[in-house]
């Protein structure tokens, strides 16, 4: 499963720039995650499910997790450098021992030959 979080925007007194913002917020993250499932179609035999949320992501992240019993692993990715993302540290912080699943973080920095070298 891919999931695409849009997080919420901040509040503007004008309705319809608002909902513009958020469309496009919402596009981005189609795109995104369009990009993502056909790389993963590209890598093996996979087709993920689509699910975009809106939502505080480790919120929506959680609430997912919760709902769906098929998902086997929460794999995040982090960047190649400096600090790590929130939703990283989040779940890998004091509430990760309160997870159903294991949590996997796959370093930015990783060599994509190394990476395909441990599945």
């Amino acid at each position: 499963m891919l999931l695409g979080i849009i997080e919420p925007q901040d509040f503007i007194a004008f309705g319809g720039a608002q909902a513009t913002m958020e469309a496009e917020a919402r596009e981005h993250i189609e795109a995104l995650v369009s990009a993502s499932v056909a790389e993963a179609s590209k890598e093996g035999d996979v087709n993920p499910q689509i699910l975009i949320k809106s939502g505080k992501p480790a919120e929506v992240v959680r609430s997912v997790i919760a709902s769906n019993e098929e998902v086997a692993a929460l794999v995040l990715g982090t960047a190649p450098s400096g600090a790590p993302g929130p939703l990283v540290a989040h779940f890998t912080g004091l509430d990760a021992g309160n997870l159903p699943c294991p949590v996997m973080v796959i370093p930015g920095g990783i060599d994509i030959e190394r990476l395909d070298a441990l599945s």
